[in-house]
């Protein structure tokens, strides 16, 4: 069944949101065409709510409106872009309507890894977002610790959907979401055929030996 143009708006108002929190109607014009008087049925029906100061309107989504889509969160390093990497996010995004990935930072890489990664984190950020699943790529938090569960507070998903090999990732945002009282599903998504899809580790040692 096709989207209808309301829930287009309402997913390029929260991710106009995401990026920079409350959004103005001309910024809503270049994500959506004719944004104005789809804007105002939002607000009549209580999807919108205004915040006005002395420059300019500003637009934010209710819980009303938020609720008219469901946001999947999906994370990783993206070190090195593979198909294993597109068909997770593929299967991510089929559990709801608008995917945000989340990449680590550099800090992150080399605090969990123990090495750096091969492309720094605003390039693997603009690629993951280039890919067709995902709707929105941010930048994680360089604390390991606290900084998913401030992903998680930022983005606010109805899902998060963790790859095979996640586990402790999985656990520990499992009790972030329990610890805070969260409505959050979390789901695992499956694991790829090893030949086919390879690992971005398996990929850096098939480049490093063809370079030999």
């Amino acid at each position: 069944m096709a989207e209808t143009s309301e829930k287009q708006l309402v997913k390029a108002a929260y991710l106009l949101q995401l990026r920079h929190g409350p959004f103005t109607e001309q910024e809503l014009s270049e994500s959506f065409a004719n944004a104005p008087a789809q804007l105002q049925r939002l607000l009549q029906n209580g999807k919108l709510e205004v915040h006005s100061d002395q420059r300019e309107k500003r637009y934010s989504l209710t819980e009303k409106g938020r609720a008219e889509i469901k946001v999947v969160l999906a994370g990783g390093v993206y070190d090195v872009l593979h198909l294993g990497h597109l068909a997770a996010l593929s299967e991510a995004k089929r559990f709801g309507d608008v995917l945000v990935a989340v990449v680590a930072t550099d800090v992150t890489v080399e605090m969990l890894k123990g090495r750096k990664p091969v492309f720094p984190e605003e390039d693997r950020r603009v690629l993951v977002e280039g890919l067709k699943p995902v709707d929105r790529a941010i930048l994680g938090y360089e604390d390991v610790g606290m900084g998913y569960e401030q992903v998680l507070m930022d983005v606010m998903p109805d899902t998060v959907a963790f790859g095979y090999d996640q586990a402790n990732l999985e656990k520990s945002v499992r009790e972030i979401i329990q610890r805070r009282g969260l409505k959050i599903e979390t789901v695992k998504l499956s694991k790829y055929d090893h030949e086919k899809y390879l690992s971005s580790t398996s990929v850096r040692q098939k480049l490093s030996e063809d370079l030999r």
